[in-house]
């Protein structure tokens, strides 16, 4: 009860109940992303398998950090994208040509990231493996 009666005070932008909930809101949206997102649970595997072979391979602070770059930087354009075509799908109930471009470059820009993680991934794991 008075954890609802907090959370419903508007507080100015800087106050630290404010700054709860804003992270409160942002998980909720990596646990959608996770639950409803095929594409982000592949990329999560593939961040959780990435973590554990480095840690059996012992990969050096260059390698964790190209890792962590490049698995980051894909998981952050896959929800991207996400919203990308989730505004696409409420603005424009009707199919139109320009939304359809739209969310085709969207999905360009999470396939190029894709193969820049699987690049330096190749790259990192690679010679390990072979």
């Amino acid at each position: 009860m008075c954890y609802h009666l907090i959370m419903s005070i508007e507080f100015k932008a800087n106050h630290p109940v404010r700054q709860i909930k804003s992270f409160k809101y942002a998980f909720e949206g990596l646990f959608h992303a996770i639950m409803t997102e095929p594409n982000f649970r592949i990329q999560v595997m593939i961040m959780l398998t990435s973590v554990i072979l480095g840690k059996i391979f012992k990969i050096t602070r260059v390698e964790w950090f190209v890792l962590t770059t490049s698995v980051g930087i894909l998981m952050i354009v896959e929800i991207i994208n996400t919203v990308i075509e989730e505004m696409m799908d409420q603005l424009f109930k009707e199919k139109k040509e320009g939304v359809k471009i739209i969310k085709d470059l969207s999905a360009a820009a999470v396939l190029l990231t894709l193969f820049v993680t699987l690049t330096n991934l190749i790259l990192i794991f690679g010679q390990r493996f072979f």
